[in-house]
């Protein structure tokens, strides 16, 4: 069966593999996000001077995601492991940082580890998604949800008991260091059979579609993140929730985004890349109308968690599709391309709901994703079903 993540692909990878490289991926993570009113704390930052600093997450992910996706596939395993560890070492650094400059420090060196992981984790998934005619890549993003949720409770517990945060990061980073070391075979020397020729008809082909693909992927990002990072306050200050229940949200669409992705797995198997494209923006759409309208905090989570179950299916769809419509010897770069174009969408999501917030209400600002979702729904009317040797349900 096409579908089954057991079969090895040609460059020896499994779907396993990529299954534990994005938990892994997802725990640093979400220990990380966990932590950062200790890291606030810490450096004693203001709330501008902390969104300042994180905004050089995304800022230092972006250009190591296209740096790292073009060297992926000149130099294959030892890049791929190289920037696992890299991701691992510097995981941990903002919970050491006492001062706001030495976060910001810290934090484009996570940023920059983050993005060098996050392609070469999308790049093996990508093929083995090519390789085998299987899907990995909405179970894949699934996992990392899921270990994301995981590592801020284990960071929840642990601050509980008043040891750093720290030392939890600093433990996975090393156990990540090892299972990366132990697995390393499993991992391709390259991640095509055999180099061809950039001047081949199918590498020309490929190349006026990465920029659309990192166009769908900012769509996507924007709603995911305008949402996600605006969903405590709209739930306290828009609906008048108490603080302990507007503490839900972020977690209520982290939920629904994991559960989004399972589900998207068994969607992508029985419907074309466009079907599930569409139904992800317009469904979303409706999640983020259901919020920007409620007037009870039941209603506004209810929202959230459509709007969340939704809108995950998108990137790793996109990534799936790219993937496979690029020449093998490229895959990386065009998964590095479409990721980083991706990311401006993560960046401008928080900011451009702010903004509009700033000149209406937030309700509004909220309801004006809506247009962004149907834009994707529009934007993948419009998407070639590149690079598709199987159909969906082989």
């Amino acid at each position: 069966m096409a579908s089954s993540v057991r079969a090895t692909s040609a460059t020896g990878l499994r779907g396993s593999t990529v299954f534990l490289a994005f938990g892994a991926f997802g725990l640093l993570w979400g220990l990380y996000a966990a932590a950062l009113p200790e890291i606030k704390a810490n450096t004693g930052a203001t709330d501008g001077e902390l969104g300042t600093a994180l905004a050089c997450v995304g800022l230092a992910a972006a250009p190591a995601m296209f740096l790292v996706g073009r060297l992926l596939d000149r130099y294959g395993r030892p890049l791929a492991i190289g920037a696992l560890f890299l991701f691992a070492a510097v995981a941990p650094l903002p919970t050491l940082a006492d001062s706001t400059t030495t976060l910001v420090v810290t934090l484009l060196l996570f940023g920059f580890g983050s993005g060098a992981c996050d392609v070469v984790i999308n790049s093996l998934a990508a093929t083995v998604e090519a390789e085998t005619g299987g899907r990995v890549l909405n179970r894949a993003h699934a996992l990392f949800s899921v270990g994301l949720l995981l590592g801020s409770v284990a960071t929840s517990a642990t601050r509980g008991s008043g040891v750093s945060t720290a030392w939890p990061l600093g433990g996975l980073a090393v156990l990540t260091v090892i299972g990366g070391w132990v697995l390393r075979g499993r991992l391709p020397e390259r991640l095509s059979r055999a180099q061809q020729s950039d001047k081949s008809p199918r590498g020309r082909r490929i190349d006026p579609y990465v920029l659309a693909f990192g166009a769908l992927a900012a769509l996507a990002a924007l709603v995911e993140s305008g949402v996600q990072q605006w969903s405590a306050v709209f739930l306290e200050d828009g609906v008048g929730a108490s603080p302990q229940l507007s503490g839900l949200a972020p977690g209520v669409f982290a939920g629904s985004m994991a559960l989004g992705r399972l589900g998207g797995h068994w969607l992508s198997t029985r419907c074309s890349d466009r079907i599930v494209l569409l139904s992800s923006g317009l469904v979303s759409g409706l999640g983020v109308l259901v919020v920007s309208r409620s007037q009870e905090p039941l209603a506004a989570l209810a929202g959230f968690a459509v709007a969340g179950a939704a809108i995950s299916v998108a990137a790793p769809t996109v990534y799936s599709v790219a993937g496979r419509a690029a020449p093998a010897e490229r895959r990386g770069a065009v998964i590095g391309l479409t990721a980083s174009i991706g990311y401006v969408g993560l960046l401008l999501g928080p900011v451009v709901v702010g903004q509009v917030a700033e000149f209406t209400q937030l309700r509004t600002a909220i309801g004006s994703l809506v247009v962004v979702s149907l834009a994707l729904s529009i934007a993948a009317l419009l998407l070639r079903a590149a690079g598709r040797s199987q159909s969906p349900g082989s």
